[in-house]
């Protein structure tokens, strides 16, 4: 599921569109025409005699276009040769200065090819926010110096650099460069990626002065610094900080250093920092900069976690979640035990772990003597991990049975998961709660979610997310009000949501939730809870092709004849056709118009009779404005997404095409042409798509007739209806 990260209290401008394709205001002229514009131009190269000038030459006729120069000293520039088209960088040119009049010579190229998605998403490799629908390779798009440390090597260092964005999401990534003004030569080191968006930054790690390097591969609130030290020589050359290696001659004392590595490897950067500081004074001889450099890096790690747990949360279920990444066992469990009502979304974020918490909890239950909370943590993750399409190995109820859990322990395990099963189906409990309860009855956090009541059963599970349409309302009638506030304006405007789909149990269902008969609000929200409380968002269009959004605060519920309308707050938004958008985050996603490709030459006959019924005109093919090619029935099949933006439109309208050009359009087609799903003739445009998970068909959510609708994959029919 693709988690974006949080966007504070500020708006952020996305450009979303209601084609697939447009992330951005996008002008159609830089949209590639014909099918060759997509083809990746081959690098340049240069006889060691050649100029500026002769450089120029080849750039214009290869249609690549020089970039800005880099002046490095003692008269040598470096200039990136970039893809006229697409404005990436395809390579790269050294010149020294010649003569006295400024004429350049060319002494050396450099290839650079664009890095694989493998290599860019690596920091999300456990975890649970991993981007979906990314392009199989990443343009580097400029060229950044760094300034040279101290003593590393000779030499100036650079990093070319990229960025990709994905609803909130801003991934920085590059490629570390290298270039001896001695021995003329330039070197590609290591790439490297940020899902921080945080440029490669210099540091002392082992003691000799800041001439080692990190890379912020944080994602969330999981610390991950990469830690280079650079070694200097006729090249320099990065040696990672690693985990797995024992630097030293340990002696009998490397069972100790392996496990403080392990513990590190397990995400308890306190405990790992707190062995290896231990160790070091036992190990003053052998003691050697590697050693050093993953104490600091460990201590950098520890650092972040420790400020985390002592920071003030708005959500508690962050501060919960941030005790635990701190490995404060005991602290995160008394603060759930005081708010019961957290545990479902609590256990959410544990079954959504992709292994580094788990890894944490068994790194934490193999030392000596644990807090017996951890176990208590331990067998909640597994019960989050139970229903999971692709559960954690060793997260099973026989590791929990291995284990020597206090009978104390056990008991606090047993009032969670109690806990957990009364909050996923609360009904009327007491004469106060249904006093509130007839057929149009509102339920907040303050009056029916902060006791300890037990309410009942229901049998629904617990929406895990929601997709919504939202409607700015007056202050909701007296009596109602979020934990510890009153009505007034600080809380921002008030927003009626209207669910139109609803996430339960991996699935996504159409429309909004069905209560069942006698339900009463307090019922209702215990089952919207941890869906309400990951931080929902709304959209407000201001054109067919961007979108604002800002966070929204759900406060509570009314239930009128069984269905749910979400009562929120936040920032006032103009009125706007299509309404506002409300999704939870991470919920939905948008492809990126930039990152598409040419379409093949089967879609391209497809759509053209899907258009056109028989012979299109001659250069229909320049109004594809972009292809992408994603599973989204689940099969492990790619799908193609066609899209045409406003100009492509207007050009099918010039040869008479009947078609809408009020908003974007789109045909998806599957592997053997086949249409799957077309807005091209229906009065109604695709806004998005749910965001994919392994194995499971995705939903498209269109725009028609006044408002959102969820399509769902029906295999039977081969189609999306």
């Amino acid at each position: 599921m693709l988690v974006s990260a949080g966007l504070g209290g500020g708006l952020l401008l996305l450009g979303l569109s209601f084609r697939l394709g447009l992330r951005l205001m996008l002008d159609p002229e830089v949209l590639p025409q014909v099918l060759a514009q997509w083809q990746r131009s081959p690098p340049l190269t240069l006889d060691p005699a050649a100029s500026l000038d002769d450089l120029r030459r080849q750039a214009e006729a290869a249609q690549q276009r020089l970039g800005e120069p880099l002046t490095l000293g003692d008269g040598f520039v470096l200039i990136p040769v970039l893809e006229a088209e697409t404005e990436t960088v395809v390579s790269l040119a050294l010149f020294q200065g010649q003569g006295g009049e400024g004429e350049l010579k060319a002494i050396a190229t450099l290839a650079i090819d664009p890095l694989p998605k493998d290599t860019v998403l690596a920091p999300f490799r456990n975890s649970s926010q991993t981007p979906t629908a990314v392009p199989s390779t990443f343009p580097l798009s400029q060229v950044v110096p760094l300034s040279s440390p101290p003593g590393a090597s000779e030499g100036t260092w650079l990093t070319l650099e990229g960025t990709w964005q994905q609803q909130g999401l801003t991934l920085r990534y590059g490629h570390l460069l290298h270039v001896d003004l001695q021995t003329l030569e330039l070197t590609l080191l290591e790439p490297w990626s940020s899902p921080a968006n945080r440029p490669p930054q210099w540091a002392d790690l082992d003691g000799d002065g800041p001439t080692d390097l990190i890379i912020d591969e944080t994602v969330g609130l999981e610390p991950a610094l990469r830690g280079w030290q650079v070694v200097a020589g006729a090249r320099p050359r990065l040696q990672p900080v690693s985990w797995l290696r024992v630097p030293v001659d340990a002696g009998a004392k490397a069972v100790t250093y392996q496990q403080a590595l392990r513990l590190a490897r397990g995400g308890l950067w306190p405990q790992a920092q707190a062995h290896l500081a231990d160790l070091k004074p036992a190990l003053a001889q052998g003691w050697n900069p590697a050693a050093e450099a993953q104490l600091r890096l460990m201590e950098r790690h520890a650092a972040i976690t420790q400020r985390q747990a002592e920071q003030d949360w708005s959500t508690p279920a962050q501060y919960i979640l941030a005790l635990l990444i701190d490995g404060r066992w005991e602290a995160a469990l008394a603060q759930l035990e005081k708010s019961p009502s957290l545990v479902p979304a609590v256990i959410g974020r544990l079954g959504a772990d992709r292994g580094q918490m788990w890894n944490r909890i068994s790194a934490a239950a193999a030392l000596p003597d644990p807090p017996p909370a951890v176990y208590v943590w331990g067998g909640m993750a597994i019960k989050a991990q139970q229903n999971q399409p692709n559960n954690l190995a060793g997260a099973s109820q026989d590791w929990l049975d291995r284990q020597p859990v206090p009978a104390l322990a056990r008991q606090r395990l047993a009032t969670v998961l109690t806990a957990l099963t009364t909050h996923q189906g609360q009904t009327v409990a007491s004469a106060k709660q249904s006093a509130g309860g007839g057929a149009d009855a509102i339920a907040s956090p303050a009056n029916n979610l902060e006791t300890n009541q037990p309410l009942g059963a229901i049998a629904l599970a617990p929406a895990e997310a929601f997709i919504g349409q939202g409607t700015s309302i007056a202050s909701p009638p007296a009596g109602y009000a979020a934990p510890g506030q009153s009505l007034d304006a600080e809380l921002g405007q008030w927003y009626a949501v209207e669910l139109r789909a609803v996430r339960q149990n991996q699935g996504w269902q159409r429309g909004s939730l069905a209560m069942p008969p006698g339900a009463n609000p307090a019922a209702a929200w215990s089952v919207v809870q941890p869906a309400a409380q990951a931080t929902p968002q709304i959209l407000r269009w201001v054109s067919p092709i961007t979108g604002v959004t800002a966070p929204l605060t759900v406060r509570g519920l009314r239930l009128a004849n069984g269905t749910p309308t979400l009562l929120a707050t936040g920032p006032a938004v103009m009125p706007s056709s299509p309404p506002p958008l409300v999704f939870s985050q991470g919920a939905l996603m948008w492809l990126d118009a930039s990152q598409g490709q040419g379409p093949d030459v089967g879609a391209i006959a497809a759509a053209a009779t899907a258009i056109f019924g028989g012979t299109p005109p001659p250069d229909w093919a320049t109004t594809l404005a972009t292809q992408h090619s994603l599973d989204l029935t689940g099969d492990g099949q790619a799908e193609r997404v066609l899209t045409w933006n406003q100009a492509a439109l207007d050009q099918l309208k010039n040869w008479r095409v009947q078609v809408e050009t009020t908003a974007p359009k789109t045909i998806i087609l599957g592997q053997d042409n086949r249409v799957l799903y077309s807005d091209m003739f229906a009065a109604q445009t695709l806004v998005a798509l749910t965001s994919p998970e392994t194995g499971w068909p995705v939903g498209l959510l269109v725009y028609r007739s006044g408002g959102y609708d969820l399509l769902s994959w029906l295999a039977a029919a081969q189609r999306f209806e």
